[in-house]
Parts: C-alpha cells; sequence; structure tokens
C-alpha cells in the first residue's frame, strides 16, 4: 500500500509539470495528425473526452495510471492469495525487475505496459471458460492498438492459458497467433507514422507541451546509434535480465524440481519471441520489467492452490538467505545503472547527484 501511493504521488506530481516528456508522449500518440497508426488509439479517445468533459490530457493520462496500478497492486495480491507461498516468492516480487521498478524507474513508469501486466494477471486469475477465451482473444488483439509490443510478449499468455486449463489447445492457439499477427500486419503495412508532422502542433493547442525527450521527436537511427555508443550499458540490461531470470528459475528447481524443465524450456522460447523487440526499441530496462513481470505470474502459478483463498497461506518451504542477499545487491546495481541511464548516461553526473543530496542532507 505505501509503494502504491508513493508511485500515485509521483504521477500526479508528473502530470501536474509544465513541460512533459517520455511517459506522457507514449500516450497521447493520435490518429487526429495522420490517421490511422500505431499506438493511435489512446490519444484519440483522450482528445475525445478532452472535447467532451473538458478535462486536461495530463489528468486524463494520471486517472488511468491510477485505475491500472490499482488494478495492477489489486490483481497480483489475489494471485499471490490463490496459492500457498513462501517468504521466497516475496522476494521475487520485490525484485528490482518487478514491482521494485515502479519507484526505481519512477521516471519512465506509468507507460502502456500496465494495461498489458493488468491482462495477464487478470487472465491468471479464475476459471479458463469459454466466454473467458473469447474476452481473452478480444482484449489482447484490442491492446495491439494500443502498443504493439504486447506481441513479443504473446508466449506469456498461452503459457497462462495452458497453465489454466491443463489442456494443448492447438487451435485455440493457433487462432491467438493467426488474429495476433494479422493485426501486426495491418499496423505494419497500413499504419503511419507515430508522428505525421503536426502531433506536437496538435496537442500543444490542447495545453500540453513537451520538452526534447519526447516519442514524437524520436528516430530510429538515434536509438541504433545510442546503443552502438552504450554498448556496455546496454549489456548490463541484457545481464540484469538473465540474473533475473536465473532467480526464478533457481527458486523453481529448488523447490518445484518436476516443473523446472518446463519452465526452462518457455523461458528459452519466450526470450527467443522477445528477442526483436530489443532490436526493434532501445528501452532496453522497460522490456526486462515487463519480461520479469509476467514471468513472475507464471512462476506463481506453479505453485500449488490455497483453498482458502481469503488470506494469505504459507507452505513449508524454508527462507533462502542467499536469494534474500542477492536481491538487496541487485537492488542497489540496477538502481545506479537505471540512475547512470537517467542522467544522460553519465557517471560523473551520477557521482554529482549523489554528492549534492548528501550535502543537502547535511545542510
Amino acid at each position: 500500500m505505501v509503494l502504491f501511493i508513493y508511485v500515485i504521488v509521483k504521477l500526479y506530481g508528473k502530470a501536474t509539470l509544465p513541460v512533459h516528456e517520455w511517459t506522457m508522449s507514449d500516450w497521447l500518440v493520435n490518429y487526429e495528425d495522420g490517421g490511422f497508426k500505431r499506438r493511435g488509439i489512446t490519444g484519440t479517445v483522450f482528445f475525445v473526452v478532452q472535447d467532451l468533459f473538458g478535462i486536461s490530457l495530463p489528468i486524463q493520462v494520471f486517472i488511468v495510471q491510477v485505475i491500472f496500478y490499482a488494478l495492477v497492486f489489486y490483481l497480483y495480491c489475489k494471485l499471490l492469495l490463490a496459492k500457498k507461498i513462501d517468504w521466497n516468492i516475496l522476494v521475487l516480487l520485490c525484485s528490482p525487475l518487478c514491482f521494485m521498478y515502479f519507484p526505481i524507474n519512477l521516471s519512465y513508469s506509468g507507460k502502456r505496459e500496465i494495461i498489458l501486466f493488468t491482462l495477464a494477471a487478470y487472465f491468471s486469475l479464475g476459471k479458463m471458460t469459454v466466454l473467458k477465451e473469447k474476452i481473452f482473444l478480444v482484449l489482447f488483439c484490442a491492446g495491439l492498438l494500443i502498443h504493439e509490443m504486447f506481441y513479443f510478449f504473446l508466449p506469456f499468455f498461452i503459457a497462462i492459458h495452458t497453465l489454466k486449463t491443463g489442456e494443448k489447445k492447438y487451435s485455440f492457439w493457433m487462432l491467438f497467433f493467426a488474429l495476433s499477427s494479422v493485426i501486426m500486419m495491418i499496423l505494419f503495412f497500413f499504419g503511419k507514422d507515430v508522428n505525421c508532422g503536426k502531433s506536437l502542433e496538435f496537442i500543444k493547442e490542447r495545453g500540453v507541451i513537451f520538452g526534447r525527450n519526447n516519442i514524437f521527436q524520436f528516430k530510429f537511427s538515434e536509438g541504433i546509434e545510442l546503443i552502438k555508443k552504450e554498448l556496455i550499458s546496454y549489456s548490463l540490461f541484457i545481464l540484469e535480465l538473465l540474473a533475473g531470470i536465473l532467480m526464478s528459475l533457481y527458486y523453481v528447481y529448488l523447490f518445484y524440481r518436476s516443473k523446472f524443465f518446463d519452465l526452462l524450456k518457455f523461458v528459452i522460447v519466450s526470450f527467443i519471441w522477445v528477442t526483436p523487440l530489443y532490436v526493434l526499441g532501445i528501452d532496453w530496462y522497460r522490456w526486462d520489467h515487463i519480461y520479469s513481470m509476467l514471468l513472475f505470474i507464471i512462476v506463481v502459478m506453479l505453485l500449488p492452490d490455497n483453498d482458502n483463498n481469503e488470506r494469505v497461506t504459507f507452505n513449508q518451504n524454508p527462507s533462502i538467505k542467499n536469494l534474500f542477499v542477492f536481491n538487496i545487491i541487485f537492488f542497489i546495481f540496477f538502481f545506479i545503472h537505471i540512475q547512470y541511464d537517467a542522467r544522460g548516461l553519465s557517471l560523473q553526473k551520477v557521482q554529482d547527484y549523489y554528492l549534492s543530496k548528501f550535502f543537502n542532507h547535511l545542510q
């Protein structure tokens, strides 16, 4: 609850800034500038709401963020209540790539992946009926219009469906894959650029001003050059993802060994499937976060069911002290790495930042 309140307060502060950047611009891609395009549905809806009710765009985005963060926290808690857990699973939940990512990287939190987390957590709960399967298809495909990166996490939804039904329903999976792929092809062949030249003007007329860092001024070529320039930093993001994956695999190997190789095979397949996203987008820390949040759902679904899902029930698994210690070290390392990324990829600026905090505290 403390973490949720902290995130919401900070997001409100971001919503009331005079100049906005990445997170806000991510939500305001629209069809008004150029027509049909990838990610444009959210901005278009916000424009309509502003015209009808006069609610400013930043406040609308903030309200949506609050709703989906509330759903994420609530549904993940419900998922834990539905299983017999131990302290180790809570350590995984509090890894810097899962829930602790929200406060660590709040500058870039609140983007549209919170919708993806909500969908995944929702479908992991309750019985997978035929009606729910249909809702499953519709919402995921609609999600691709919100952000096409949902497609690269498709294996997680197939895994959730498999774990819920206990069946290998190949016809359903093929339909799921085919519909998603068709929408991706429509976006690729018919969707226009995020910025068709006047997005910033339209949004400024609606009361939102952006700084230099926004999606409308980002160029793919600049992203490629940045990755080449900061190869060491980007390599660390891959190592951090591997560290998070290994924590989950280690946990399952120790306590649920019969399911270990199935999880390992899933990790390999899902990792290969998501790899193109690391080529197409420079937000590698963000992809790590999404992968880890969804992997956490898969791991929790492997746990034994809790017959009394109205209260937390612990199993007999002992706490893994080295997992806890590793997570603390991982947290510190990732926090410093994110600070490096957020401060212009400069160690000197990170050092100056911490020194200024230290001296201000002394004063």
